[in-house]
């Protein structure tokens, strides 16, 4: 166990760059090391910054005994979300898999490994979260030793909660998906996505407001399996005993499928339909968009990690646009967000919730460094860099269209006030698609990977995906300062500065080439 646990340390060592940062003398890679910790820091800073807020906010409505059900629900439902999106593949099968079962471990330990790597990891931010939860409550809570034996329980039962569900959720998607001879990477990711997000969307959609307290109070993991009800939000030692029931059963059937069918596993959520889509594209002169627009949509295709964590935002505008559209509930048009220093109406939280959407994700930012190795292929063929920024870029434009589509219609129907409104709204709208889609490839162009082992290396974890992400936070901050400020000329300004910013990058790309350094 001793080496299994040496080896857990340096794997993850190397995941989050601190092997990078320490031992590489190369200053592009301890750059990208620090970057990508940075990230990492700044994230942590905001979770617990967000922590403290429902503490005091519980605190200040004398609501404190929310506290544990609500943070319990936080950590299912976003560490739930975040193991889908870095992909159920990669607790099975990983660049690491052959290394792995070539080591002097016992094979369940092998077998197991990645699994045990990030319960390692979700443990520690679980027992983070509900530490800090302890300190800001210690002298609030009624009957705190009982408190922190829970909460302790907790930390434990989370981990193992979260990967046992997402993983059943995910296998079953997968079988049935094969039952029914259906291969698509979209259709997989979104059906396990909501799949498992199917109760917080339901408590949503049937809670008469939408504030976060009914919200997660109800959808948390504790109340869902029966441990708490509504009106008592504190559970005893049997509650507790059953909660620890139910986990162990479904640790039980994940560890039996992973020791006792792991070449099944292996099979099922290994594909070469990756390689496929790289090597069988062919292009014609009669068509040179249309042939690099299939190829770019068969390597998108190919991948599930690539779909799961780019097709969110699209999938979000689309439903929440529909949501809007059929007036699913009175509130998103008569909902007012009220908080010490702002007021936002329903209008504008609209205007913003289509921005994030639409900024928050880009598939371009990785394109180019997805091609990997294969890239010599481009290198070699006479494809002049706008060709090939164009296929790119009308994949991440295409994703969005329906959604953009019915929030358009949305806002002309229900939230503009005149036809100059509207256009406004349109232009501003399009303009933001198509300056993420340029930036994220222009970007990506400067900061390329082609050298990887892992899709996770480009898709999440690559230098010019955390520098669009940075940049796209920044548009998202200015858009929603602009907003709340209510300025009178926002679209304008907001179009106008969007507009040049294309021109400037259309002018840098045409002067650009596809050259490896």
């Amino acid at each position: 166990m001793s080496k299994l646990i040496q080896l857990q340390k340096y794997i993850l060592a190397n995941d989050f760059q601190f092997s990078r940062l320490g031992l590489s003398t190369n200053q592009d890679d301890r750059k990208h090391a620090v970057l990508t910790l940075a990230g990492y820091c700044a994230a942590v800073v905001m979770a617990i910054g967000y922590i403290v807020y429902i503490a005091f906010d519980l605190y200040s409505n004398e609501e404190s005994t929310l506290f544990f059900p609500i943070l319990s629900s936080i950590l299912f439902w976003t560490l739930g979300f975040w193991t889908i999106l870095s992909g159920i593949k990669k607790m099975i099968v990983s660049s690491d898999t052959e290394f792995i079962f070539s080591l002097p471990i016992p094979l369940w330990q092998a077998k197991l490994f990645n699994v045990i790597k990030l319960l390692i990891l979700y443990f520690f931010i679980a027992a983070t979260a509900i530490f800090v939860g302890i300190l800001l409550h210690m002298f609030i809570i009624p009957n705190f030793w009982f408190v922190l034996l829970s909460s302790l329980l907790l930390v434990v039962i989370l981990p193992l909660l979260v990967i046992t569900t997402t993983f059943i959720i995910s296998l079953t998607v997968k079988i049935l998906l094969n039952f029914l001879t259906i291969h698509s990477n979209v259709i997989e990711a979104l059906l396990t996505i909501f799949l498992f997000l199917s109760p917080l969307l339901y408590i949503t959609y049937s809670t008469s407001s939408l504030d976060y307290k009914d919200i997660f109070s109800i959808s948390s993991p504790l109340y869902l399996f029966g441990i708490i009800s509504n009106s008592t939000p504190e559970f005893g030692f049997f509650n507790s005993v059953s909660l620890l029931t139910i986990t162990l059963v479904l640790v039980f059937i994940t560890g039996y499928i992973f020791t006792k069918r792991h070449a099944f596993l292996a099979a099922s959520y290994s594909t070469s339909s990756k390689r496929k889509a790289r090597d069988s594209s062919t292009f014609s002169s009669n068509s040179l968009f249309k042939n690099l627009f299939s190829k770019e949509l068969k390597l998108y295709l190919s991948s599930i990690t690539y779909v799961s964590n780019t097709v969110l935002t699209p999938a979000l505008l689309l439903m929440g646009s529909l949501a809007y559209l059929f007036n699913i509930s009175s509130l998103l048009y008569d909902y007012t967000l009220e908080l010490s220093f702002i007021t936002m109406s329903s209008k504008y939280i609209f205007i913003l919730f289509t921005t994030v959407c639409i900024l928050l994700t880009t598939t371009t930012s990785s394109s180019l460094s997805f091609e990997g190795q294969s890239i010599w292929i481009l290198l070699t063929s006479p494809l002049s860099l706008m060709e090939l920024a164009k296929a790119k870029m009308a994949l991440n434009v295409l994703l969005f269209v329906p959604g953009l589509a019915c929030a358009i219609l949305v806002y002309t129907q229900n939230f503009s006030s005149s036809l100059l409104d509207s256009l406004l709204f349109i232009s501003f709208t399009l303009t933001s698609l198509l300056l993420i889609s340029m930036l994220g490839f222009f970007v990506n162009l400067k900061f390329p990977n082609y050298n990887w082992s892992s899709e996770m290396e480009v898709i999440k974890q690559g230098k010019s995906t955390i520098i669009t992400a940075i940049i796209s936070s920044f548009l998202i901050s200015i858009t929603a300062i602009l907003i709340l400020l209510d300025f009178n000329f926002t679209f304008q300004l907001l179009v106008l500065v969007n507009v040049c910013i294309i021109i400037v990058l259309i002018y840098k790309l045409r002067e650009s080439s596809l050259l490896m350094e």
